[in-house]
């Protein structure tokens, strides 16, 4: 076992190095968020170059989604599995950043790409996927971005633009899905993804 899996392995609820961890979270956050860097609570893949965000409800599937996207789209790699880092880059692309925070899943890495879509992930009895307008995404992002009820209205504010800009730069959609290998393929050409 290497540091990484000590201080960020989240198994350890309740201990010493569970409340670090949630705490420097915290603290990066608090401390980028001024500068429009947003943490979403979200499982991302890597595809063709661009990075694709699942987010949702807890145990709604995600992390189910993303790992059918591994299994059955190829060239598929995961970028994290629990908490990407989203900003605008210097020339005004979304991109999404591999974190620490990367829940159960062992997936720490420094890389990027441009966002290709951000999937709000909905259990239903079949697989669907709808484009969201732009108000309906930035209540959709809104849901899913960290958020501190302490946070001074500046801050506030800043969070405001950045999740409205998010919403009207990416393509934002609902996938209305089951957990079966069918899915990733409806979501991967609804997307219409081409590398």
């Amino acid at each position: 076992m290497d540091r990484a899996d000590i201080v960020f392995d989240p198994a350890g609820d309740g201990c010493d190095t569970y409340f670090l961890t949630h705490a420097l979270m915290i603290a990066y956050m608090l401390g980028t968020l001024c500068t429009g860097t947003l943490l979403i609570h979200a499982s991302a893949v890597l595809l063709g170059g661009k990075a694709y965000l699942f987010q949702g409800k807890s145990g709604t599937g995600k992390s189910t989604h993303a790992g059918l996207w591994l299994r059955n789209i190829p060239g598929t790699e995961r970028l994290n599995d629990d908490n990407p880092v989203i900003r605008f880059s210097a020339d005004g692309v979304a991109t999404a950043y591999g974190s620490p925070w990367s829940g159960k899943t062992h997936c720490y890495r420094a890389v990027s790409a441009p966002i290709g879509a951000i999937v709000r992930i909905v259990r239903a009895k079949h697989n669907e996927l709808h484009h969201l307008a732009p108000l309906r995404a930035y209540a959709s992002l809104t849901t899913s971005v960290f958020y501190m009820p302490f946070l001074s209205e500046d801050l506030r504010a800043i969070r405001h633009k950045v999740i409205e800009r998010l919403a009207c730069a990416v393509p934002c959609c609902e996938m209305h899905c089951l957990p079966d290998a069918d899915a990733a393929r409806v979501c991967h050409q609804g997307l219409d993804v081409r590398y």
